[in-house]
């Protein structure tokens, strides 16, 4: 029971930061200007809460230094259908999120950026989304692949889907910073930004499970704190494509998370084998 200890603390704090910015949205801006109320309690409060909840995760997985192959690191997945389920249900929220862009693509394809903007960023505009949208649809195969390579307990070293997910977050996170660079008032949407961003470390941390030696405290925090901005930017005014994207951070972080909070010990001796392979010698 221990081990979930930081999970624990992240869904919770989650669901208090959840309320704690719904609160904020309807108490901490001004009605007409909607600028920040300064010293509003529920921002106090959702600063601190956030704060906590770091420094909380932080303490709690220190210990749990050590690297280990990815097959030894994720081997809590093998025959685990709680966390197949997981996974793949991630990977159907990134396929309805791409219908969701699909029916809105028209009418802001390439409404982000202004007549002033220069070459690049008119370029950007109308490049980006299709490829993000492009992106999405492989989310449900990527996530599906990897997912089954670590419930059937198969090698799972150099796995090009999660580089798919990393590039994916890779082109939300350009894409939503388009549309907010012109927005002054930073508290409207840095949780947003927060939960894209630490999602996006998440993923590139398990990615390097899989293409060198894993980072297991830096996987974990970045994973939980992405899943708790993820929950804490719900009570935004997101569209639903939006929506869909941070419940797949919330599926797939969490469920690595857990993984690798109750992986096995693993040590090697100075030759450089396992200790599994020192006990069958």
């Amino acid at each position: 029971m221990r081990k979930n200890f930081p999970l624990i603390l992240t869904l919770l704090g989650g669901a208090a930061g959840f309320g704690l910015r719904k609160w904020q949205l309807t108490a901490g801006f001004e009605p007409d200007t909607r600028l920040p109320i300064p010293g509003a309690p529920s921002a106090m409060l959702l600063i601190a809460l956030s704060i906590l909840v770091a420094v909380g995760v932080f303490l709690l997985i220190w210990s749990g230094k050590g690297s280990a192959p990815v097959d030894v690191a994720f081997s809590a997945a093998r025959d685990n259908s709680l966390f197949l389920t997981a996974i793949v249900l991630s990977g159907f929220l990134l396929l309805l999120s791409t219908g969701f862009e699909l029916l809105s693509f028209s009418a802001v394809y390439g409404a982000n950026v202004g007549e002033d903007a220069n070459q690049v960023s008119r370029v950007a505009s109308m490049v980006l989304p299709p490829l993000r949208i492009l992106f999405c649809v492989a989310g449900l195969p990527c996530a599906v692949l990897w997912a089954r390579k670590l419930y059937r307990g198969k090698e799972a070293r150099e796995q090009l889907p999660l580089l798919e997910l990393c590039l994916l977050f890779c082109l939300w996170l350009i894409t939503d910073y388009q549309v907010r660079a012109s927005d002054p008032i930073i508290m409207d949407y840095v949780f947003e930004v927060f939960a894209i961003a630490l999602s996006l470390l998440g993923l590139y941390y398990i990615a390097g499970w899989s293409f060198q030696a894993g980072k297991p405290r830096r996987t974990i925090f970045f994973c939980l704190m992405g899943s708790f901005f993820s929950l804490v930017t719900l009570a935004d005014a997101h569209s639903y494509a939006d929506l869909c994207r941070f419940g797949f951070s919330i599926l797939f972080l969490s469920a690595h998370a857990a993984l690798l909070l109750h992986r096995p010990p693993y040590t090697e001796d100075e030759t450089g084998a396992s200790d599994a392979e020192t006990e069958a010698e």
